[in-house]
């Protein structure tokens, strides 16, 4: 239970931390300033890929997070049924005990 979750966690936040890695910010966003003299038009094309690159950074910046809180689940949903295993398992090995003992005392 949970193992799912964990492993596509795992495998996406690899993927988009390498993309954010990739695409990360280099300073031109702020660079948009010294392209003042042109008009809006002019602007707008010059400053289409800094936007492009904007708006993919933040977009894998945002499934980054989504697939942080898949993993996290999916180790919580984990380790609460490996626990639960373990202390079922536990239980039961106690009560079989106890009733094999209480058979050996009753046996003569």
């Amino acid at each position: 239970m949970g193992i799912g979750n964990w492993s596509v966690g795992a495998i996406q936040t690899a993927k988009y931390q390498n993309l954010l890695h990739k695409s990360a910010q280099t300073g031109l966003e702020e660079s948009y300033r010294s392209f003042q003299e042109l008009d809006h038009q002019k602007n707008e094309e010059v400053l289409r890929r800094i936007n492009e690159d904007r708006e993919r950074y933040n977009t894998a910046r945002v499934k980054l997070n989504f697939f942080y809180v898949v993993l996290a689940g999916g180790r919580l949903l984990f380790l609460t049924g490996a626990v639960l295993i373990i202390s079922s398992l536990i239980r039961i090995i106690r009560r079989d005990a106890r009733v094999k003992i209480s058979k050996l005392e009753t046996t003569p």
